[in-house]
């Protein structure tokens, strides 16, 4: 039987009153300024990183990658590989959500890989799946089946390349609404003016990159375009916004300002390097190359063009990326050394009286612009005119594909940026016939082809070798990482914003001060 207490009805009506003015909890909006929204939120339609930023916050990953590319459990509680390296077998966490109540299980993975490497799907990103040649389940494991082993897999499972999809994404009539399992869910997309996402209440999440693993402690995420720098920068100043893409130039100005943090893309995989149309002679002497790449100042071109913001490197592949360990690439490679460049200069017969004349090749971005004007005179200080080409960044790549072809005329230095989750980038970069033309050779295809047989440590071992080739060689010069685009400033009321790889952005551990 159900007991009352002797209140009266006055009393309970007054109680009930009370209740109801109690003060709300006041929700935790962040809004974000970025130059351009996305072009899609179907990550296996978009190939652009300001796509993929959102729906990184949308969907999650089978596994996770820590700081040093090394990866760990996500969607997936385990893995293993056969002896052969062909077959994948991951074995899923039990008790995960969709955005829509849903449970996520091994038909939403089997469902993602499928429409992934599809044809129809017409999927930018379809080579970094790799050569799939089925998936399938039985209870709770997936097994992917490769025609060929493929090093890279787990790197670009644990990026945004890569994320997995809950089938009710897909309707019958082949609409799409994104729906996964990760820390946020959409809730308006106004084209080329803002996304809203809130936070989801069952997100359980296993990135060693976050320290929360639960629901994220903001409740609403605005992300706003602002096409223009100074707007966006007048906004983080008024308040308007909390987080902006700042230019370098503002970035550089807030840093030094109390009431800003400066953030940049430190697991972008972004890098900045020097190359050489190596066919033409001089550029065909090692020598020569080498001579160069100890004329370039890389320590000054970060503190000085890049405004502190970035570090020097010494490898072909970025920091964080697996294989890379810059100490061993410092060993095989040039550190600057005017000096002994101009030695080799001299012994060569060329003198800052009779100059090596070659041209720099170049585009523009911000960074970039003073970084080369110091690069000519480096040059200059070793004998070595250089007549500065500047062209738009299509222009500039379709320029390069034609010089490195050739094999006679006037030598080229060219500087060019690149970024990625994994160290095989170098492959597309290197291997024959390499971006813009650039590949070297068949001994170096063949370490390339190589690494992407194998796994673990002799996967590392390989990547290694094949930095060491590049660098003893001098094919490559590194100069600056993590690169030039991807920097975010914030008020100091935002505490725990972090980018992941491939310049990702992570709010699990946002909170805004009062």
């Amino acid at each position: 039987m159900t007991r009352f207490s002797r209140l009266t009805l006055p009393a309970l009506i007054l109680g009930a009153t009370a209740l109801t003015a109690l003060p709300l909890a006041a929700q935790t909006t962040l809004t974000v300024a970025r130059s351009v929204d996305a072009d899609g939120l179907d990550p296996q339609k978009v190939s652009t990183t300001q796509s993929s930023q959102v729906t990184d916050l949308i969907f999650d990953t089978l596994v996770t990658l820590d700081a040093s590319g090394v990866a760990h459990p996500g969607l997936a509680e385990s893995w293993e590989i056969s002896e052969d390296n062909l077959t994948y077998s991951f074995t899923l966490r039990e008790g995960i959500s969709c955005h829509d109540g849903s449970a996520f299980g091994p038909e939403d993975v089997v469902f993602t890989f499928e429409r992934a490497v599809a044809p129809e799907t017409m999927n930018p990103r379809r080579s970094q799946y790799g050569p799939i040649e089925s998936v399938t389940s039985e209870g709770n494991v997936v097994k992917v089946r490769m025609t060929e082993p493929y090093g890279p897999f787990l790197s670009y499972l644990g990026s945004f390349s890569i994320p997995m999809i809950c089938r009710s994404s897909v309707a019958a009539d082949g609409n799409f609404t994104p729906v996964g399992t990760g820390p946020f869910t959409l809730v308006e997309w106004s084209r080329n003016d803002h996304i809203t996402l809130k936070a989801n209440d069952a997100y359980q999440g296993f990135s060693p990159l976050i320290e929360n693993k639960g629901r994220p402690y903001i409740d609403e995420l605005k992300l706003v375009v602002i096409p223009e720098a100074v707007a966006r920068m007048a906004a983080l100043r008024s308040g308007e916004v909390d987080l902006a893409e700042p230019s370098l130039e503002e970035a550089a100005i807030l840093e030094n300002e109390p009431g800003f943090k400066i953030y940049s893309a430190d697991l972008s995989g972004q890098q900045v390097m020097a190359a050489f149309t190596w066919k033409l002679a001089p550029f065909d002497n090692p020598e020569v190359r080498r001579a160069i790449g100890m004329a370039l100042d890389r320590d000054s071109y970060a503190m000085i063009a890049y405004e502190g913001l970035v570090s020097p490197t010494t490898c072909p592949a970025a920091p964080g990326l697996i294989g890379v360990d810059l100490e061993k690439c410092a060993a095989w490679g040039t550190s600057y050394d005017p000096d002994a460049a101009r030695a080799i200069m001299e012994g060569l017969g060329y003198t800052p009286q009779n100059p090596l004349k070659i041209k720099l090749s170049v585009h523009a971005l911000p960074g970039f612009d003073q970084m080369h004007q110091m690069m000519q005179q480096h040059l200059a200080e070793i004998g070595v005119e250089a007549e500065l080409e500047t062209r738009e960044v299509a222009a500039f790549f379709d320029q390069m594909s034609q010089e490195n072809l050739r094999t006679e005329g006037t030598p080229v230095l060219w500087t060019m940026g690149y970024s990625g989750v994994d160290s095989d980038y170098m492959t597309v970069m290197w291997q024959q016939p390499g971006f813009v033309n650039m590949g070297v050779g068949a001994e170096l295809d063949t370490m390339l082809a190589d690494q992407r047989m194998l796994t673990g440590d002799a996967r590392v071992a390989k990547l290694q070798e094949v930095q060491q080739y590049l660098l003893e060689n001098t094919y490559a010069v590194p100069l600056v990482s993590p690169g030039w685009n991807w920097l975010w400033a914030s008020t100091d009321k935002v505490d725990g914003f972090r980018t992941g790889f491939v310049a990702s952005i992570i709010f699990n551990d946002v909170k805004i001060a009062e």
